[in-house]
């Protein structure tokens, strides 16, 4: 980010200028004094830093966009107050601090040419930035790709993420008494893109020869869409997508082209990004043996457990800034670094550029965060030299939203549905109107009853975790005899999904009998194979993406069924969730088209033109819900997109408290939107830890030590991760005391009695727990 050098230099060389005020000093004197000791006092010694580059350069966009980034590296801050309606400049300009002796004392110590040189320098990389900005949205008449005052708002968050990494890093170099973390050169980096470059191929070239010897159809199209996406590699486009078939190969294809274009390119990160942990975890692992070097993939997600605290440390460091050249991680963290008010957040920001970025099943990511996504990912393809490839079977359509659009990506395999005669492993089947106003969990059980003698494996996947379990449970008693029964859901603790996950494979590996109730957590990259799946009426993704569950790799010679089913609505319950609604109601469109005109989809559900078809209808459908993050701030409902570009909401207070409107070059409500973003819903947003074994037991146990120290703490938390579930406000209520804390009431805890290994957490007590 080359643009940025000199306003970030301005921003690094002022943003601690209040340091040189008395009262900081006498502040400095008394922790000196006291040494070892805690001492309570807030100097502000940001304001300082902030006014200085102000009265230096007076009205420039350049002293706007640092002296903001300055108030807010210890912690974001508005640039119109969302109470008072005052702005950041006027908040921060009645702050009574010792202006004159820091300003004297600053200058003793700074040359103040070299400062106009760099203020010179700034004045004009500002304004190219916002000549870039309105050549970028003015690309098209009238303009879909969002506000200028958004993308500058993003330069600023940019800004401010440089500052506090420079800043920590320096505070933890000093206090550490070492020298600042090395971080790897241009030439180190291309190193290890040969290094990886050279053992992955060698390590596809073992892989296909190894298949070569199965003769299969099926791996001669993985190895052409794997060549096709080296070849782009070649390209400089910044924005791909790559949609082939599940079960195309698409993490290596991905891979191959990511490593190549890292290389020719000189790129600083390749980062994989899944939506979810299971397809994480997994992927990590191929990733890792691909590259043939552990220490160049950082992993990072909430359920990495490291086993000393050396490795925890190192760990921690790299997590707090992914100076690591392969990064795997979540769409949480991405989206968390570039929408969180979190400073360990935002710290991370810079090193989304100058890198490749690919999204994995980009089509299961937040539909509430659909705007911000676009606009981020515009922003980092336009402005940030990072190449993002947009991964999925069933590509959502972007680029054709009413507003706030992503660009048109080039698309690295076209015309994709060449393939799909030799990837057809199943047949989709219309199953809607089995019964008239939907199945009862009864039904549906009924139907598995039906088809079961035939089906030696049947994968069903309903919309909602208590449908999940209540159809587990009457199956329960019909079937323990005759196959093996599993059930998923977030229900259950990572931990415990894992070892199901695991189960369920060595059980189908085995050609055993199986039927697995599962929610959608298993639809997206989740690698094991039925014979047979039934979906709940959803959307034409989910629908695609629970098919690429069936018959993977064609073990079957027939094709394997795939049955679309409508749940009662007393069954599912969904009017807490529109976007299934939505989706319902975007595939019920489709199904009609189908039935009524097939060659219009090209005679197929899962063809690439049934897939356009349902996210047309879909967008129509998701008008009136909102696909801009939509929020409410003290009772008046907003949106996150407007709070980081234009806030009407600011711009309306400060013109009740000024009688005029606002003239301020950033408006922006930086802190309310970042203590607004949730990636994951309030619904599910306390955290308890289930007593779900012996070792869970005694890292309670031992948390629960009033003597034991901060770092020991965080290191059990983070081994707990993986003991943890997400339950709403109102079921903790419910549970009552079933649910104690420990650590100071930091932690919660759910009793052993109300969690099962098979359905996870239960509003009522184990039965033989009552009679105990």
């Amino acid at each position: 980010m080359e643009i940025l050098t000199s306003v970030a230099w301005l921003a690094a060389t002022f943003h601690d200028c209040g340091k040189y005020g008395p009262e900081f000093q006498a502040y400095m004197e008394e922790v000196l004094e006291k040494a070892g000791e805690e001492v309570k006092r807030n100097v502000d010694h940001s304001t300082a830093g902030g006014r200085l580059i102000t009265s230096l350069a007076p009205g420039m966009l350049a002293s706007k966009i640092i002296s903001t980034a300055i108030y807010s590296h210890h912690g974001l801050a508005d640039c119109i107050n969302m109470e008072s309606g005052r702005s950041l400049e006027e908040e921060r300009n009645e702050k009574k601090i010792d202006y004159d002796t820091i300003t004297e004392r600053f200058f003793q110590y700074t040359d103040i040419d070299v400062i106009q040189e760099h203020i010179d320098r700034a004045k004009a990389d500002s304004l190219k930035i916002m000549d870039s900005i309105a050549e970028m949205i003015n690309r098209d008449k009238p303009s879909v790709y969002g506000s200028g005052n958004f993308y500058l708002g993003m330069y600023e968050r940019l800004l401010i993420s440089l500052l506090i990494d420079s800043d920590w890093s320096d505070t933890a170099s000093f206090f550490e008494q070492k020298g600042l973390p090395r971080r790897l050169s241009k030439e180190e980096t291309q190193h290890i893109w040969e290094q990886s470059i050279a053992y992955f191929e060698d390590y596809l070239s073992t892989l296909t020869a190894r298949d070569e010897k199965k003769k299969s159809p099926l791996n001669v199209i993985r190895q052409e869409i794997s060549d096709i996406c080296l070849k782009a590699a070649e390209q400089p486009d910044k924005l791909y997508c790559l949609t082939v078939p599940t079960g195309a190969g698409k993490t290596f294809s991905g891979l191959r082209f990511a490593l190549h274009h890292a290389k020719k390119y000189e790129k600083q990160h390749i980062m994989y990004v899944a939506p979810f942990n299971s397809i994480l975890e997994q992927n990590a692992e191929e990733i890792r043996n691909a590259v043939g070097n552990n220490e160049f993939v950082l992993e990072h997600h909430c359920n990495i457990v490291k086993e000393s605290a050396d490795e925890e440390e190192k760990y921690r460091r790299l997590t707090e800034t992914w100076d690591c050249p392969i990064i795997v991680t979540t769409a949480v963290q991405v989206l968390n670094t570039l929408f969180s008010g979190r400073k360990r957040d935002i710290r991370r920001m810079h090193s989304l550029c100058n890198s490749i970025i690919i999204f994995d099943e980009v089509q299961a990511f937040p539909i509430n965060c659909t705007e911000l996504f676009n606009l981020a990912v515009n922003f980092l393809s336009a402005f940030c030299n990072t190449t993002v490839v947009l991964c999925s079977a069933t590509q959502p359509t972007l680029a054709k939203l009413p507003k706030n659009c992503m660009f048109d990506a080039n698309h690295m395999v076209r015309n994709v549905d060449r393939y799909s005669e030799e990837f057809k492993r199943t047949k989709i089947q219309d199953m809607t109107d089995l019964v008239s106003g939907g199945m009862s969990v009864n039904d549906l059980k009924n139907f598995i009853d039906e088809i079961f003698p035939d089906e030696e494996s049947i994968l069903v996947i309903v919309n909602t975790k208590a449908c999940a379990k209540a159809l587990y449970e009457l199956l329960e008693g019909c079937y323990n005899d005759t196959c093996i029964l599993y059930h998923l859901s977030t229900n259950m603790c990572p931990k415990n999904r894992q070892e199901q996950l695991d189960e369920i494979k060595q059980s189908l590996d085995r050609t055993k009998r199986v039927i697995c109730v599962s929610t959608q957590l298993v639809e997206a990259g989740v690698d094991f194979s039925f014979r047979c799946v039934i979906r709940s009426m959803a959307g034409l993704d989910n629908i695609i993406q629970a098919a690429g569950r069936c018959n993977r790799n064609k073990k079957n010679p027939d094709a394997g069924p795939v049955y679309i089913v409508r749940m009662s609505p007393e069954a599912e319950h969904l009017s807490g969730l529109p976007d299934i609604k939505a989706a319902q109601e975007a595939m019920e469109t489709v199904l009609h088209q189908y039935r009524t005109c097939p060659e219009s989809l090209d005679g197929k559900l899962d063809s690439q033109k049934a897939v356009a078809f349902y996210y047309r209808q879909f967008y129509l459908k998701m008008v009136n819900i909102k696909t801009n993050y939509p929020a409410s701030y003290r009772n008046t409902p907003c949106n996150l997109v407007d709070l980081l570009s234009d806030n009407k909401l600011g711009k309306s207070q400060y013109t009740n408290v000024h009688g005029h409107r606002a003239k301020n070059v950033l408006n922006q409500a930086f802190k309310t939107a970042g203590e607004l973003f949730r990636v994951i819903p309030d619904d599910e947003g306390v955290k308890v830890v289930v007593e779900y074994d012996e070792e869970t037991k005694k890292l309670l146990n031992e948390l629960d030590n009033p003597y034991l120290g901060l770092k020991e703490q965080k290191e059990i938390l983070r081994k707990l991760q993986v003991y943890t579930v997400g339950i709403s406000e109102y079921r903790k209520e419910k549970l009552g005391r079933a649910v104690t804390s420990v650590c100071q009431g930091n932690v919660l805890v759910l009793s052993e009695n109300y969690y099962s290994k098979k359905t996870g957490v239960s509003d009522i007590p184990k039965m033989n727990d009552l009679f105990s």
